[in-house]
């Protein structure tokens, strides 16, 4: 079941691809337009699984996917995604190939040990909220509107950085107290804290990089 999921997903993606191309559109649009269908949905679904579980966030890390079917629904739906969006990244868009393969590990790997799928949820909905707002000012891009972003951005990913803090706080209980009742491989806190804080990295990267370019504009007294 879980591949078919996948293989539906990658098919879908693939599909609507093929069909932005017949209407004309260009490669570059294409993959946008299919990029922005992704943001929609994965940033719904991580939401509405966020809420339907809201009382089980402090399992979250830990309690077996099965009990959170709406985050296994989003986890194969990125999955899908990811290894359609990877043939584009890997050649003609080289610097989000990191981001994909981080992303990908940590869905992989939360299949492989049927844990981490609500924190994987959350994880997607806040950084999917991120790119939908970046996508918004590409509609209308303007030196207003592009300092907007980065305040919005940089606040969002302040909610991330609690989250993950979240998140290593039960891995390190887990690790501290032992898994109790939990049932999982022996690596999957391990794992969990290294994809957490890989992917954390990754997205206090591109902050970092929105705010130099932010700077960057000022400075040289070209914002409006």
């Amino acid at each position: 079941m879980y591949f078919i999921a996948v293989a539906l997903s990658f098919a879908l993606c693939a599909s609507l691809f093929l069909l932005s191309i017949r209407t004309g559109a260009l490669v570059e649009q294409s993959c946008s337009r299919i990029s922005f269908f992704h943001h929609v949905v994965a940033a719904v679904l991580g939401a509405w699984a966020h809420w339907c579980y809201q009382d089980h966030l402090e399992e979250a890390a830990f309690g077996a996917n099965d009990r959170f079917p709406v985050a296994v629904l989003l986890q194969h739906f990125n999955l899908g995604y990811f290894l359609y969006d990877t043939v584009h990244v890997a050649v003609w868009d080289q610097k989000f190939l990191e981001h994909h393969l981080i992303a990908m590990a940590g869905y992989a790997t939360s299949e492989l040990a049927n844990v981490f799928g609500l924190a994987n949820a959350v994880n997607t909905w806040i950084t999917e909220v991120g790119s939908l707002m970046y996508s918004a000012y590409l509609i209308k891009r303007s030196d207003s509107l592009y300092l907007a972003f980065v305040i919005c951005y940089t606040l969002s990913r302040l909610y991330f950085a609690y989250w993950s803090l979240v998140v290593l706080g039960q891995v390190w209980h887990v690790l501290r107290e032992g898994p109790g009742t939990l049932v999982m491989p022996f690596w999957a806190p391990y794992c969990a804290a290294s994809l957490q804080v890989l992917l954390f990295g990754v997205n206090a990267t591109f902050v970092a990089t929105h705010w130099k370019k932010l700077l960057k504009r000022y400075s040289s007294g070209k914002a409006e």
